[in-house]
């Protein structure tokens, strides 16, 4: 039987804990469960909302501008930690193993567990104009380290337990692959390449749950700046548009790229890396370091 145009628009009946709007002329204003605690803080179904350092970052890097006083990514470990916190682990791991099961090129990079332990002078030795020298030149002229994960640089030694930690581990190794890869540099617009390339590979090649799953922390740490750029410096928001849809573009057309050995293609140059590790859709070099000064109110890289 079809409701009637009345039931139709009545508000659900509320149980004995809640109650529910009705009868404003705003029409959007009205049916809203109303649910009665007992609780003295915020209560959500949202693992991500219910925690209090992810809400905190979540409001800050979204609103905020970039001031010289605050670094980029100094509230980041707190975040983090929260994250990790608020994360269903059995649920990742479960979908980890479902997605092993159907997906050989997946199952058979979690199986190697290949880390990285490549240093300065391996990377010094590539040939000029290739992806390993280039990612030397940058790491040396910033005084970076090749290890990125705290782990790591606390205990050389240590060693994921979980598939979900070497997921972790080795997405640190490779990052600054994407941007050579991609040829966008590495000011602070640039970094957005990257996260719309692996967002479009995974995406194309896992499950999407999945997908988000392990996108988590990235997706916390860069899309906040999407709001952040719109809102206060707008005259650099259609080069960090271009940044995402040109990286997203990319990876939903290449082959499955975050399992790919980078470390086999450091002697290329990045056409060739490309043409090696199946990247498609590659549209040119890009340059944002104009965009970056306004984002960053004067610095590229912030």
């Amino acid at each position: 039987m079809n409701p009637t145009a009345e039931q139709a628009s009545a508000p659900p009946a509320a149980d004995n804990d809640s109650e529910v709007t009705s009868g404003n002329a705003v029409s959007y204003m009205n049916n809203r469960k109303l649910i009665h605690t007992d609780s003295s803080v915020l209560v959500s179904s949202s693992n991500w909302l219910n925690e209090p350092r992810v809400r905190e970052w979540v409001a800050t890097e979204s609103l905020r501008r970039n001031g010289h006083d605050y670094p980029l990514l100094f509230g980041m470990a707190s975040m983090v930690n929260g994250l990790d916190d608020a994360r269903d682990n059995e649920r990742i791991d479960a979908l980890i193993k479902a997605e092993r099961a159907i997906n050989p090129a997946l199952d058979a990079w979690f199986e190697e567990r290949f880390i990285s332990t490549f240093s300065m002078d391996d990377l010094a030795r590539n040939p000029a104009g290739s992806v390993g020298r280039l990612l030397y030149d940058h790491m040396d002229a910033l005084g970076l380290s090749p290890e990125l994960l705290h782990q790591r640089m606390e205990n050389p030694d240590w060693a994921p337990e979980s598939d979900f930690d070497y997921f972790t581990l080795r997405t640190g190794q490779t990052h600054d692959l994407d941007h050579l890869l991609g040829e966008v540099g590495f000011d602070v617009i640039a970094e957005i390449f990257p996260t719309g390339l692996r967002t479009g590979n995974m995406f194309a090649h896992i499950s999407p749950e999945l997908a988000g799953q392990l996108l988590a922390t990235n997706t916390m740490v860069i899309f906040p700046w999407f709001m952040r750029c719109i809102l206060n410096y707008p005259e650099a928001w259609p080069m960090m548009w271009h940044n995402l849809n040109h990286g997203y573009e990319v990876g939903q057309q290449s082959d499955l790229l975050f399992t790919a050995k980078l470390e086999d293609i450091w002697h290329l140059s990045p056409a060739e890396a490309r043409d090696a590790l199946g990247v498609r859709g590659w549209k040119g070099p890009n340059d944002s370091r104009a965009a970056s000064r306004i984002f960053g109110e004067g610095y590229e890289i912030i």
